[in-house]
């Protein structure tokens, strides 16, 4: 990739982990008590009308909650692939890198890095230093709290040998890595405002991420 300087792998996993760089919430229905005694039977009981059939109360849906010193995060919501975003068009390699940030933002608040390694080539060292500073981040019983990201600005052009460049905007909530106490594991690291470049390949698989880096 030549239209952006790479991070090495050195220089790239210091900061990695701010890309520049669950427990489950059960929710229990109350159960109704037992119907009262009617007592003996009488005329005046036996012309009542039957009861009304009680609503059923809906079951509430978990309420997702973010990270902080407390605990992780909560019900985060899963990153769901748009339709367009599997075809090979401009526009899916647009909605794809999107949805790739916000694979990794997922990361970030709960930990879980497969789909992230799933759409990253094994040659996207960038990729594969994000993978692994996350979950050190996750070891040991400690979370991270932040890290959210959104994509303002995604534009794809043709690339060379059969890839698509991506160029975004990427803006990050400041990082905290947190002790099992709630502690900061170490000092926080600040939001960002950065710009990217993502390559990006299609297959019979679908969009895959090859190479990224940062526009310095």
């Amino acid at each position: 990739m030549t239209s952006h300087n790479s991070c090495t792998s050195g220089g790239m996993r210091a900061g990695a982990i701010a890309f520049i760089l669950f427990g489950s919430l059960v929710l229990a229905g109350c159960s109704g008590g037992a119907p009262a005694d009617p007592g003996p039977s009488s005329s005046a009981a036996e012309s009542m009308s039957p009861s009304a059939t009680p609503t059923p109360t809906p079951t509430p849906s978990a309420v997702y909650k973010p990270a902080d010193a407390s605990g992780p995060a909560q019900s985060v919501p899963v990153p769901v692939l748009p339709e367009v975003a599997k075809t090979e068009t401009k526009e899916g390699a647009e909605a794809f890198t999107k949805y790739w940030f916000s694979v990794l933002s997922y990361a970030y608040e709960t930990g879980d890095t497969e789909a992230l390694s799933q759409f990253s080539r094994p040659e996207c060292t960038f990729c594969q230093g994000l993978v692994d500073d996350i979950e050190a981040a996750w070891a040991e019983d400690k979370w991270i709290s932040g890290g959210q990201i959104e994509i303002p600005v995604a534009t794809a052009k043709p690339s060379t040998e059969g890839s698509t460049q991506v160029v975004l905007q990427v803006l990050q909530k400041e990082v905290v890595i947190h002790n099992q106490d709630g502690s900061p594991y170490q000092e926080k690291t600040a939001a960002t405002n950065v710009g990217s470049v993502a390559m990006v390949k299609f297959s019979d698989a679908g969009w895959v991420v090859s190479d990224l880096g940062l526009i310095r």
